[in-house]
């Protein structure tokens, strides 16, 4: 990332720590001495519905919200969700980070199956993936409860995600771990930070081939 100004659109539905990363990225931006303005959409959150937050960070920002087909990164907790927001804030040039996974709001029509709807019958998860891999270039798709289940507690997975895309963002590993130091209540910090460097092991890893 070179520009001067980051873009960040972070997606998902209610309950997937959508509004906690959020903090999390925003803080370490500022941690980072860089100005920062950022705009929660929380929807039907509390009904599980889809939740987006935006975060603008570099030299001088004057507003909060992504402008269409500007974001710099977009990461989705859910992949019904990355359907949704990549079309109206990605570029050719976006990085996508998103769960492999997915639950439809709880306003959608649902089948067992957990499927949507797209007026020619019902598209599952895997189907969503593949026409979004056929369509955006930098696009990597991870089974991000997996990493957390290997943890321990599929409930981090979101850190997992954040610790991937903190390599994009040019702020320091220790300005991350601080950052979720300070945000996560102590009992559940060291579980937490394990998460976020699995994420972060994998960026180093893979990001040079994946994206």
């Amino acid at each position: 990332m070179n520009d001067i100004i980051q873009n960040i659109l972070i997606c998902g539905i209610g309950g997937q720590g959508v509004v906690l990363a959020g903090k999390i990225i925003s803080l370490a931006a500022f941690d980072s001495g860089l100005d920062i303005k950022t705009s929660e959409v929380h929807g039907m959150s509390q009904r599980g519905g889809s939740v987006s937050t935006h975060i603008r960070y570099g030299k001088k920002i004057f507003s909060p919200l992504i402008p269409e087909n500007e974001a710099t990164v977009i990461l989705s907790f859910d992949i019904y969700e990355t359907a949704r927001y990549i079309r109206p804030f990605a570029n050719e040039k976006t990085i996508i980070i998103s769960s492999n996974q997915g639950k439809i709001p709880s306003r959608t029509p649902k089948s067992k199956n957990d499927k949507i709807e797209n007026g020619n019958g019902f598209i599952d998860a895997d189907a969503v993936a593949g026409l979004l891999r056929a369509n955006f270039k930098f696009l990597n798709i991870i089974d991000d409860k997996r990493i957390a289940e290997d943890l321990g507690n599929t409930k981090v997975s979101n850190i997992v995600s954040i610790g991937i895309l903190s390599g994009f963002t040019g702020i320091k590993k220790e300005i991350w771990l601080k950052t979720i130091e300070k945000t996560i209540p102590a009992k559940t910090a060291e579980l937490n930070i394990k998460a976020f460097l699995a994420g972060r092991n994998y960026y180093e890893n893979y990001g040079n081939k994946i994206f």
